[in-house]
């Protein structure tokens, strides 16, 4: 027989999403494409560690390495995916727009033509 569970809801409020913000899916894409773009090496300590919960050295003897080369791989990992996340938040113009500022080469080219 299971024993019933409490949470305090008060307590982790801030860290639960709700299913019905918008953003967070687009936010799971983003992490997922980002995760995507790691070095392998990088991504497996990041979800063993990371996403797992799993201890440093129990990840160093599942992957075969010391647990300094984890520390030193998850470091540069979070780190990867920290740029990558942030570039992915930067708005970025549409392909083809064309400034607010730019003058039409054409434009440029009549006008000069006229003052002459």
């Amino acid at each position: 027989m299971r024993e019933a569970a409490t949470i305090d809801i008060e307590h982790v409020s801030s860290t639960l999403a709700a299913a019905t913000d918008p953003t967070v899916g687009r936010q799971l894409l983003e992490l997922d494409r980002a995760l995507a773009r790691l070095p392998d090496e990088q991504r497996e300590v990041i979800l063993l560690v990371g996403l797992e919960g799993m201890a440093y050295e129990n990840a160093a003897q599942i992957l075969g390495v010391p647990i300094g080369t984890i520390r030193s791989r998850l470091s540069r990992g979070r780190e990867t995916l920290r740029q990558l996340m942030e570039r992915q938040e930067e708005p970025t113009p549409a392909s083809g727009a064309t400034p607010i500022n730019a003058v039409p080469t054409q434009a440029r080219g009549a006008s000069r033509r006229e003052a002459a």
